[in-house]
Parts: structure tokens; C-alpha cells; sequence
């Protein structure tokens, strides 16, 4: 049984060479590392082309492809019963492939997701900022859960959920064959939206018959300057950078067969799953799902509100609102007292919660290899979910107590 972990990228090959290291530290034989480089001009090629590992495909399309694109031509190339989709900035944990597999023998699921622990990369704009691994010893070692698809789907509809993260996840995911196909027999391709983590988080539910949910994580979020996400959604602080890579991906997406659901000027990822449930109800449901209209547009204003002014787009947003919903009355959206400036009051309040200790020494945050050798010293064991709440709890405590020590064995005397 094969398990292909997808990377789709563009022109970040100083990320993807860590990223590349954390998925082949599986000694697995029977696992594929696609990476799908998107027409990069960068060193991405050499990077790919210094491994010798068989496990590891290079493909380029040979052509600058929308992002839905390049996921689309990285998926044609993927041969494995269960695939994972992964960004470049991101990574595999050492046990991560070996849980799967525990997971997948024992439930023969259609789904995985789980609890990912984030990178944030060190950085230089809009200030010098070292990096930082973000995570709770909860989140490791936890029970599995098996959820049910079409509820999850319904709670959605009715935006009682309203983070695609809640989803049914390729991307930081792994989902079988058997579901990319059923997607692909409804629509020709498996992305469908511009946005395909997304898209697909959605459209999964709609395919599935069984999904798990582990609280421990099998891949590493990546998240920094160059990051389309982290350009796409900055809420306050948007770098020259940024604002360049937020303006290719909509000139590439203004390219693609598949229009994009929404006004690109829309930022909101809450907008992205409300136009995608829209979309997904009409070409996959035959518009059985009644969506809760009100529901969904408090949360898109709500979200907004956290952008800066030229990003809140009132009108563009009551456009989308009036093509959604024929019963909508425009209600002429604008900025509320508090934000007829460009101030972070919402979203940075004055008010902060107090900086928790980080458990790795300052000088090793900001060596990504530090990073990476600390992350496999506390999950490089075999990680065999429970059922049982209580028992996992116990786990979570002995794990905790080897993650201290490893972290004082890493930093050494004094730090």
C-alpha cells in the first residue's frame, strides 16, 4: 500500500530543501515524495536533483500554471492509494508516515486528519523575527476519533463550522484513492476551486463514507513571508513581497479554465468556504443543502473587519453577498467608527496576553536544522492511537516529560 505526499511549489527552494529532509527521514519504502515545481526560475531543480533518493519524483509542468493548476498536474502524477498534499514551508514529522499506516490497517478509513504543530520561518520584513515552533503538548498523543462525514458536512451548511480546517483535509490530510476518484468522475479534475485546500476540505465530505480525526501530529504547517496563505490573508502588516505574490496568484488564477468562486479583491478565507459550499452544493449535491445565508455573511463581516481599509472592499463584498443570496437587502456595508483608519486595534489589541517561554534557546530558533533535529528527537517514536480518552491522557503525560528533557539535552548547560 502506497502513500504519495504531494509538494506542489514555486520558487522557494530555500523552504523546500527542509522540507524535502523531514519527508525522506522516513526509512518507508513504500511511500512517493511528488514535487511539483510550478515553472519555478529559482534553484528549485538543484535542490530536488542534490537527494539521490529513489522515493523522490521531480515534475515541471514547463509552463506558469494557476496554483489549482500545478496541484492538479502534481496529483496526476501521484500513484499512491492514499495521498498527502503538503506545502513547501511545510514538513513531515519523523512518525508521521508510521501512524497512517497503524491508522489506515486498523480502520481502512476514507480520511485522516489531525492535530498539525506549526513553524512560523524566521524572517526580515516587516522586522527581523527568528523562528518559532508553535504547539501544546496536548496536541501530541492523543485518542483518534472517527467522525461522521455527512454531519460535519451539514454543520458547515448551516456555519455551526466555518474553518475549512475543520474539514475533510488533503492538504495536511491524507484521503484515498476511492475519494479523489469519486471527485474527479463528478467534475473531470479534483481541485475545483482556486483555493485547493479549500475546495477540496468541502468536497471530501461529499465523497466520504468514514473519516478519523488523531490528535497528534503527522506533518508540520509552515508559515512565513513568501507563503501565498500568510500574502493572501495578511490581516495588518503586508510587505512589498507579500503584496507581489498576492498579485501573482491572482493573475495566474485569471488564467485558469476554472473561474475563481469569488472577486479575488475578497481576502477573506471565511468568503473562500462560503463560495465554495455554494459551489459544491450546486455541481456535486444537486442543491439539496439548504445553506444558512445570514449565517455566513456575520462571519465573512466579522472577518473583514480584521484587514486593512483598502482590503475590506465593502462593495465588491455586498456584490458577492447579492449574487449569493437573491433575498439579500444591501445593507450598504462600511467601516465602523474604529476602523475609518488604518489601525490594528482588533487585530492587535493593546491588551496582550503575556509571551509564553519558548522551550528551544533563542540561538537555536533561528537554525532551522535545530528546529527540524528537535522535532524528531520527541516524536521519532511509534505512535499508536487509542480509542481510550483516559489512556491517552497518560500517554500525553509521559510524552510531555520527554519533551522537557529533550529540550534541556538540546540546549545543553545553562540555557
Amino acid at each position: 500500500m502506497k502513500i504519495s505526499i504531494v509538494v506542489p511549489t514555486r520558487n522557494r527552494a530555500e523552504f523546500l530543501k527542509y522540507c524535502l529532509e523531514t519527508c525522506l527521514a522516513s526509512d518507508d519504502p513504500d511511500i512517493e515524495v511528488v514535487v511539483s515545481d510550478n515553472n519555478s526560475v529559482d534553484d528549485t531543480r538543484t535542490v530536488v536533483a542534490e537527494s539521490k533518493d529513489q522515493r523522490l519524483i521531480y515534475i515541471n509542468p514547463g509552463v506558469d500554471l494557476s496554483m489549482r493548476q500545478n496541484f492538479e498536474f502534481a496529483l496526476s502524477h501521484a500513484t499512491g492509494d492514499y495521498v498527502i498534499f503538503i506545502g513547501d514551508d511545510d514538513g513531515v514529522v519523523p512518525n508521521g508516515i508510521a501512524t497512517l499506516r497503524y491508522l489506515i490497517g486498523k480502520f481502512s478509513p476514507d480520511i485522516i486528519t489531525w492535530r498539525h504543530i506549526t513553524y512560523i520561518w524566521p524572517h526580515s520584513e516587516p522586522e527581523p523575527t527568528e523562528g518559532l515552533l508553535k504547539f501544546r503538548y496536548r496536541d501530541f498523543c492523543g485518542p483518534v476519533y472517527e467522525l461522521d462525514p455527512k454531519q460535519i458536512l451539514a454543520d458547515f451548511y448551516r456555519a455551526r463550522i466555518t474553518s475549512y480546517r475543520d474539514g475533510a483535509n488533503i492538504y495536511h490530510g491524507c484521503v484515498s484513492r476511492a475519494v479523489i476518484d469519486k471527485i474527479k468522475a463528478r467534475g473531470g479534475e479534483y481541485f475545483q476551486g482556486q483555493i485547493p485546500d479549500v475546495n477540496t476540505a468541502l468536497s471530501n465530505l461529499t465523497a466520504a463514507s468514514s473519516l478519523l480525526w488523531v490528535r497528534n501530529p503527522v506533518t508540520i504547517a509552515g508559515a512565513g513571508q513568501k507563503s501565498n496563505g500568510t500574502a493572501m490573508n495578511a490581516p495588518i502588516k503586508v510587505t512589498k513581497s507579500q503584496e507581489k505574490i498576492a498579485d501573482s496568484f491572482a493573475e495566474l488564477a485569471q488564467t485558469d479554465k476554472v473561474t475563481p468562486e469569488i472577486d479575488l479583491r475578497i481576502r477573506s478565507i471565511p468568503a473562500y468556504v462560503y463560495a465554495n459550499l455554494m459551489r459544491i452544493n450546486r455541481d456535486h449535491l444537486d442543491g439539496r443543502y439548504d445553506i444558512d445565508h445570514t449565517a455566513w455573511r456575520d462571519v465573512i463581516v466579522r472577518d473583514m473587519r480584521k484587514f486593512i481599509k483598502k482590503n475590506r472592499c465593502w462593495p465588491v463584498l455586498e456584490d458577492f453577498f447579492a449574487q449569493s443570496d437573491p433575498d439579500y437587502v444591501r445593507l450598504e456595508l462600511s467601516d465602523p467608527p474604529e476602523l475609518q483608519d488604518d489601525v490594528d486595534t482588533i487585530a492587535n489589541p493593546t491588551t496582550s496576553k503575556k509571551k509564553r517561554q519558548s522551550l528551544i534557546s533563542a540561538k537555536d530558533r533561528e537554525n532551522v536544522a535545530s528546529v527540524v533535529r528537535w522535532i524528531q528527537s520527541v516524536t521519532g517514536k511509534p505512535y499508536f492511537p487509542p480509542t481510550n480518552r483516559f489512556l491517552a491522557f497518560i500517554v500525553q503525560l509521559i510524552k510531555s516529560v520527554e519533551m522537557r528533557s529533550n529540550v534541556k539535552a538540546l540546549s545543553g548547560p545553562g540555557k
